[in-house]
């Protein structure tokens, strides 16, 4: 990881033994992990500190994962959200996905999935967070010249396409899935995928 200081997470899950899990494995990779055993804990952690990764449990007694959802959101639209969540509930967490969550992992998962779903959720911020500051630039700085503003084009141009990767790569190669998660129709995101000559199909399984 390339963080100038520790990336912080924070896991809320009921499971004491999952805890454990997660804290002892994302602190060996680097990350400042906190773990509470339920959404109210989990409340009262972010009113007082800012974490970059929240990973909740979806189900959960009182207050659940979409309510953890909504209060990070709340504090920090930057931060990630994963989703933990059985078998029974992945629907609902498909449906998260459109509430702003990030991503969800199916129980039982291993330690390299958590690490790549995250990894991957932060370099998605960090787009995010540069495409804010390119339409600020188009907003606010108009009269650049025109080798400037094919520069800031090009950038657009790269980040839409790493979007559209991303977008693939975490539904499978699914288009319609992806179309959905982006809230765009099928027929213009099939027209994004091939002018930037990307294949559905080499994402299969990834």
């Amino acid at each position: 990881m390339t963080h100038d200081a520790p990336t912080r997470v924070l896991v809320v899950d009921d499971e004491e033994s999952l805890r454990f899990f997660l804290v002892k494995g994302l602190a060996k990779a680097g990350y400042a992990v906190d773990a509470v055993p339920d959404g109210r804990d989990a409340l009262e952690r972010l009113a007082s500190t800012p974490y970059d990764v929240v990973l909740t449990d979806l189900v959960m007694s009182d207050v659940g994962g979409l309510d953890v959802l909504a209060a990070v959101h709340e504090l920090d639209r930057d931060a990630v959200v994963i989703l933990m969540t059985a078998h029974g509930t992945v629907e609902n967490a498909i449906d998260a996905l459109r509430t702003g969550a990030y991503d969800y992992l199916r129980k039982p998962f291993e330690l390299k999935e958590v690490l790549v779903t995250i990894e991957r959720g932060l370099e998605r911020r960090a787009v995010d967070r540069e495409n804010r500051k390119l339409r600020f630039l188009v907003h606010h700085k108009a009269e650049r010249a025109d080798e400037e503003e094919a520069g800031i084009a090009a950038a657009r141009k790269e980040w839409e396409r790493n979007y559209i990767m991303d977008l693939l790569r975490r539904n499978h190669g699914n288009v319609t899935r992806a179309a959905a998660m982006a809230r765009i129709s099928r027929p213009n995101l099939h027209k994004k995928i091939r002018a930037h000559g990307l294949t559905p199909a080499e994402y299969k399984g990834v």
